[in-house]
């Protein structure tokens, strides 16, 4: 949420919270919907929100006080919303999945000197995680208490997993080397950071620019705190010395938690042979999920990369 520090040459002017309400609503991605301004003071405690304050440094304090109460009181009652909302939505998909199982994939084999390839391809992403990536990023994930790595285990994705990605991919691309589609899997390995609401945007710029300094190249960022089906923040990161390719995804408590319960829906998406009334009803299950994720402050800001 940006704040207004210019300069003008007009005579000081009182500012109430009507007016500061007005600025932050047009600045930020907080509502203050049901929230009590005049319960804000100044930065004394003694100030009347009614009365006016006075221009400069304390009207300035006065709006920074505002914006951090706002940005509390709205996150934690979106926090109260998910937690309310996240049962029901569990048990509807345990009986959605239930009365509609998945289609079957149908995916593309490997002869016996593609399936040979792909496994020498594991190896090595094997010995990059082990070696490289994941001593860096626990020695990033300590430089910062306020945040931590989750689903540790599952930074590397399993040989049997690949191997459906590069069959798919050949069959689609007929020049496609095993080896090329190994190497073009984006996520074989894998890591989540997960921040506070409060800490999200600052936490982001800082693991980003921890990663550049590891040695590691960003190739890609996508921000998806704007969509409809997914919130939160993937990137992709390239070892340079060998070229293995890393993905980092970046998400609070709550968006980490409807990544994984609409996962599913997500998988049968992927699918071709998901019929189509069936992926509307997967899309609008992702769209309620995700509408009830807490939007931190300063995600919907982070650039996309390139």
């Amino acid at each position: 949420m940006a704040i207004d520090r210019s300069e003008d040459d007009s005579s000081p002017t009182a500012i109430g919270p009507d007016e500061i309400r007005e600025r932050e609503i047009e600045a930020g991605d907080y509502s203050t919907e049901g929230i009590d301004v005049e319960k804000i003071a100044a930065p004394d405690g003694n100030h009347d929100p009614g009365s006016g304050i006075v221009d400069g440094q304390d009207r300035t304090a006065y709006h920074l006080r505002h914006r951090e109460v706002v940005q509390a009181e709205f996150l934690a009652a979106a926090r109260e919303r998910w937690n309310a909302a996240k049962p029901a939505l569990e048990t509807e998909w345990r009986e959605y999945a239930r009365a509609h199982p998945a289609v079957a994939d149908v995916s593309a084999t490997l002869d016996d000197a593609a399936i040979t390839k792909v496994k020498k391809g594991c190896d090595r992403i094997a010995e990059a995680e082990d070696s490289i990536v994941t001593p860096a990023m626990l020695r990033i994930e300590a430089a910062d208490p306020e945040r931590h790595l989750v689903g540790l285990e599952h930074r590397r994705k399993g040989q049997d997993r690949i191997m459906e990605k590069v069959a798919r991919q050949t069959e689609a691309q007929a020049d496609l080397t095993p080896e090329e589609a190994v190497a073009s899997v984006k996520d074989a390995i894998r890591y989540t950071f997960q921040y506070t609401d409060e800490h999200y945007g600052e936490g982001v710029h800082a693991d980003a620019d921890r990663l550049k300094a590891a040695g590691f190249e960003l190739v890609e960022l996508r921000n998806s705190w704007k969509h409809e089906e997914y919130k939160g923040i993937n990137s992709r990161w390239l070892i340079p010395d060998n070229g293995q390719l890393f993905e980092v995804q970046f998400h609070t408590r709550i968006s980490f938690e409807a990544k994984q319960l609409s996962h599913q829906a997500y998988e049968r998406l992927r699918i071709p042979a998901t019929p189509k009334v069936e992926r509307d009803e997967l899309e609008d299950f992702q769209r309620r999920v995700s509408g009830n994720v807490p939007v931190p402050h300063g995600a919907p800001n982070y650039p996309d990369y390139p």
